[in-house]
């Protein structure tokens, strides 16, 4: 968890990147431990539901998201909000391997909003625009 009072872009780059693996970790079926730090549980719960969905209808999700730009655009005591540009790519495939779906994006737009829970910064939400 990020506990500093006003975090560096650095550290910020590195709970997004966090978020991102864990998110992508929870959505292809494998466990991560660490979500549940970096997002506030009402986020959390929102990818362990989108697993729940796809995992009922047999399927999951590879994602593959890597940040190329972060620009801190909001910045208080308790709030940010920063504009991250992703190299984005996702498939969803079902049971025996067969590809349903697959998307690519190589400059998706992702506004964060990153708040402070007590002594840690976390994901609260976030809204791509493409």
């Amino acid at each position: 968890p990020i506990t500093a009072l006003s975090p560096s872009e650095k550290e910020i780059k590195f709970l997004i990147d966090s978020w991102l693996k864990g998110k992508a970790d929870i959505l292809n079926g494998i466990e991560n431990e660490i979500l549940i730090y970096v997002a506030r549980p009402s986020l959390f719960n929102r990818v362990v539901d989108e697993r729940k969905k796809d995992n009922s209808l047999g399927q999951k999700q590879i994602i593959d998201a890597k940040i190329t730009s972060i620009n801190i655009i909001q910045r208080s005591n308790n709030r940010i909000a920063a504009n991250v540009v992703l190299n984005y790519q996702d498939k969803i495939i079902n049971s025996s391997g067969e590809i349903l779906s697959e998307t690519v994006i190589p400059s998706l737009k992702v506004r964060y909003i990153i708040g402070k829970n007590k002594n840690n910064w976390q994901i609260v939400d976030y809204i791509s625009s493409n």
